[in-house]
């Protein structure tokens, strides 16, 4: 399994600090943030020259690039426009995905409507420079549960269009986690994973995101993860750690990525064994 890290984790720190450390930490690859306000990794007007030094700097640390993360409002225009640049860059940089929400507001058919009218304009204008839009799920947006990205990949049929599963989105909106992967295994391009409280909405502190400190059902995920044939990445997205020292924000890297690197072993060895009997 191919297992990056986001670089919002390292909000509070340069890209060149945020890929020395998830190098250290043992991860494959690396999500880069592009999120104003909370970590702009990767810019919407980076010059080819800046491109071409992210590519030095992952490449030297032999890294992967997974995606990138580009969470706005995207019924805003000027926010659209803005993703657009984001999917140029993204594709100077060799990046096969980029992935934000839908926006909206859950249950409101008005906003629903807008939102998929967004999304399909997106998936038009990643498919036009070659890379694929992975749609998040999201807690509180017109996208939000299993119904509604079944809904939505039934009315953008777009080549370009897929999702970004993160359990602790679906699991807050009261859909199993296990199920929902089952459900939208067709359409899953992109991963996110972290753990939280699933039975508060809000998402927990960062401590309390760490793989194994939560109560989201990490090991059924991922079980079920490698059961659906999933091949694409996984990376670990925890917010809130901007103001962290980096001791604490390299620690819930390397945590994160001891517990959820055993119990995907875990889980292929028994797919494996299954198999085999």
């Amino acid at each position: 399994m191919k297992m990056g890290v986001n670089t919002v984790l390292f909000g509070g720190y340069d890209l060149k600090t945020a890929i020395q450390y998830i190098r250290f930490t043992g991860y494959e690859g690396v999500e880069l943030s592009s999120i104003v306000g909370m970590a702009e990794h990767v810019s919407d007007t980076a010059s080819d020259t800046e491109i071409q030094e992210i590519r030095n700097l992952v490449g030297d640390a032999g890294l992967e690039l997974y995606s990138v993360e580009a969470a706005t409002d995207i019924l805003v225009e000027a926010n659209r426009e803005r993703s657009k640049r984001v999917f140029e860059r993204a594709a100077k940089l060799g990046i096969p995905i980029v992935t934000i929400g839908s926006s909206g507001v859950s249950e409101d058919e008005k906003k629903t409507q807008e939102s998929i009218q967004a999304i399909h304009e997106l998936a038009q204008a990643a498919g036009d420079v070659g890379i694929k839009f992975a749609l998040k799920i999201h807690y509180g947006q017109s996208v939000y549960n299993t119904k509604t990205a079944l809904r939505l990949m039934e009315e953008v049929k777009h080549p370009a269009l897929g999702l970004n599963f993160d359990a602790t989105h679906i699991g807050r909106v009261g859909d199993d986690p296990v199920a929902a992967l089952e459900a939208l295994k067709d359409h899953i391009i992109h991963m996110h994973i972290r753990d939280t409280l699933l039975e508060q909405l809000q998402i927990a502190p960062p401590p309390l995101q760490i793989a194994g400190r939560g109560t989201t059902p990490l090991a059924d995920i991922v079980r079920k993860t490698i059961e659906i044939g999933y091949k694409g990445a996984v990376s670990l997205e925890i917010i809130g750690a901007k103001s962290f020292d980096l001791p604490q924000v390299v620690a819930i890297a390397a945590e994160s990525r001891g517990y959820l690197k055993r119990l995907f072993e875990e889980a292929e060895e028994q797919t494996q064994s299954q198999v085999s009997v």
